[in-house]
């Protein structure tokens, strides 16, 4: 920490002759995650996703959408070409996605992609969106990296789950940009900004160099930059080692080529530190050493000795930051006594997830097939009603539905299941919190410094408290159920199939009763809300209307344009009959429409510009490609129309 640290930060700006030499070219492979955790709120912004990235697509490329679980899916056997009858086609089966498709398995479909030869002179861009962890990381970067040359990844991590070894190791050996949507951001700016990227030529052989004087080394911190984006920043630090005057200068020049061309650049720097900068630049330097040390760790698991954790630990003690094998705390200096006392305890409230969970006695791995099921189904069903058995008895509309798919799903399960063994010790569920009692490593304080100390380690406690709470649970109810298998004499029939097909048709029912409802809710793993009593026989409501700019993007044409019909008229809140009293003469119905809806965006819709930025771009260049007469008139006529003062340069027209 006592040495020099320079920053270097890149933003490159490269010309737009070499940016729009291939902006038309590519085939761009979108693989979305339909796992059951991609349920309620990430399954609907993952297909609005998917159709803004369809609307953006340049003409002349070629897509295609693959979809993946415990299996995958694709929509087109091989990438086609991008126009309206394929974008249509597709659109349909976006709408239709359901987070239904189990478990996270990506390996598979990647093997399969990378197994299709790329279309000549159509770089291939692959979208990768998944919101969990597999268990072959190592397997999977290492597929990625082996493809590289021929395409580019980039990776998208939605919500907490996702593992940021997967989503980084992914972009980074694919040469592509990773992304993590968590808490409340937006999924759709930053597809769209890596979507920009992608539609950049690649720049390559990349260096970096460092002329310094005689008595001056450098180390870099930063592991080497191997992808540059325009509007992309990139941060390169190095510790500097030796004396030198304070006059001395030292020189940085980043080498790339892009389309073709070679380019350097060079930045001129002084040897003199900064003052005052409170180490600041340090600290940062070391976290992105560490950060780089961290993955190396990950990747070597098992193969190496323990000396880059003896690197990691070191760097973190002398900088202050803190990394995988370490953790610092606060402490409280003011009165300078010893802390004393005893533990502090509390009884942190843990939710228990409610399950049915009878025993399907005499056929082997019965229970884990009814886990298996239960599992997919925990998140669509309200355990509220499930009082007893009686589910004819719930407060909302949802009961008669699981009572009447379980009637039916129960006859077809007559000649597979032991019904003696239905007993109601095996009706197992939790109607409130369980109270757990967790004690921390922290001797009670009333000062506030060692209060946050205690809630941050009451955390880790409680969660494997609950873990263990939840093994002990397992663990007897699988002898309860062994126990009963033994006394139990029903040997099973010979469909086994008929249970996971039962239970895929109950899972169907559901999904269809929750999409027909299109009920709200405020977090993805949100319970779906109670409908209220006086609606309870009520007939099933309105669906709430789509959001504007995502209706008026559906309407788009692959080609850029819009069509001036009733659907539009509805978007923009006019009559069909207003818009063409409203149109200019000798201008056409398509040009009309477009420009009134470039209007409409950039005069409502400037908040999500990120989002349909490139989709207006698209319009703008096929208003132009069709020579359009009194575009100027359009723009007039079209802000008097809609009740804005949109200027024409701003249309890109």
């Amino acid at each position: 920490m006592g040495e020099p640290v320079v920053m270097v930060s890149l933003y490159p700006e490269f010309p737009q002759s070499l940016m729009s030499s291939k902006a038309s070219r590519g085939e761009f492979v979108f693989l979305m995650d339909r796992s059951g955790s991609m349920n309620y709120t990430r399954i609907r912004s993952a297909r609005d996703t998917l159709l803004l990235l369809l609307k953006s697509l340049p003409m002349g490329c070629y897509f295609n959408i693959y979809s993946f679980g415990s299996r995958y899916e694709h929509i087109f056997s091989t990438s086609v070409k991008y126009k309206q009858k394929n974008v249509k086609i597709a659109l349909t089966k976006i709408e239709q996605m359901e987070a239904d498709l189990g478990g996270t398995e990506i390996l598979e479909p990647l093997k399969h992609i990378y197994s299709q030869p790329c279309i000549p002179k159509q770089p291939r861009q692959l979208f990768v969106f998944t919101d969990g962890e597999v268990g072959n990381t190592k397997e999977v970067i290492d597929l990625v990296k082996k493809n590289s040359d021929s395409h580019r990844c980039f990776s998208f991590g939605i919500g907490e789950g996702a593992s940021s070894a997967l989503i980084n190791g992914m972009a980074k050996e694919g040469g592509g940009h990773p992304q993590f949507i968590t808490g409340t951001d937006r999924m759709q700016p930053k597809v769209m900004q890596s979507l920009r990227f992608a539609l950049q030529p690649a720049v390559v052989d990349i260096s970096v160099t460092w002329d310094l004087p005689k008595e001056v080394s450098v180390t870099v911190l930063s592991p080497p930059i191997t992808t540059l984006f325009q509007g992309q920043r990139s941060l390169i630090y190095a510790q500097l080692t030796g004396q030198s005057s304070e006059a001395a200068e030292g020189c940085v020049t980043l080498k790339y080529s892009l389309a073709g061309h070679r380019s350097k650049k060079k930045l001129h720097f002084s040897l003199r530190p900064a003052e005052d900068t409170g180490l600041t630049v340090h600290r940062l330097g070391a976290r992105t050493l560490i950060r780089s040390l961290e993955m190396e760790d990950r990747e070597l698991r098992g193969q190496q000795d323990g000396g880059v954790k003896e690197k990691v630990v070191q760097l973190s003690v002398q900088s202050g930051v803190s990394s995988c094998f370490t953790a610092f705390i606060a402490v409280n200096r003011d009165n300078g006594r010893v802390i004393q006392g005893p533990m502090k305890h509390k009884n942190i409230p843990t939710p228990m997830t409610s399950a049915i969970r009878p025993a399907l006695c005499g056929h082997a791995g019965g229970t884990d097939m009814w886990d298996d099921s239960i599992e997919d189904l925990e998140e669509d069903m309200c355990y509220n009603c499930l009082d007893e058995m009686d589910y004819g008895a719930c407060n909302n509309s949802f009961g008669s539905l699981v009572s009447d798919i379980w009637d039916d799903s129960m006859e077809d399960l007559e000649g597979d299941m032991c019904y003696d063994c239905l007993d109601e010790e095996y009706i197992n569920y939790v109607s409130s919190p369980t109270s757990i009692q967790e004690a921390s490593t922290v001797p009670q304080q009333s000062d506030g410094t060692q209060e946050a100390s205690t809630v941050t380690q009451q955390s880790e406690s409680t969660q494997e408290a609950s873990t263990v709470t939840q093994q002990s649970e397992s663990t007897q109810e699988a002898s309860t159920v062994t126990q009963q298998s033994e006394n139990c004499s029903y040997k099973p029939a010979k469909n086994v199939d008929n249970i996971t097909r039962v239970f895929s048709q109950m899972k169907k029912k559901l999904v269809k009763f929750w999409k027909s409802r299109e009920m709200p809710l405020e977090a993805d793993d949100a319970a779906p809300k109670s409908v209220p009593k006086n609606n309870m026989h009520s007939s099933v409501p309105e669906q709430p209307p789509r959001d504007p700019l995502l209706h008026l993007v559906s309407l788009q044409e692959a080609s850029g344009c819009w069509l001036l019909d009733p659907a539009l008229a509805a978007a923009l809140g006019k009559t069909c009959e207003k818009l063409e009293k409203s149109k200019p003469a000798l201008v056409t119905k398509e040009v009309w429409a477009t420009i009134l809806a470039l209007i409409w965006l950039h005069g409502f819709k400037m908040d999500a510009k990120d989002e349909w930025e490139l989709l207006a771009m698209k319009a703008a260049s096929w208003i132009h490609a069709q020579n359009a007469p009194r575009v100027t008139k359009c723009v007039e006529a079209g802000n008097v129309l809609l009740g804005c003062s949109v200027k024409k340069e701003a249309l890109g027209l």
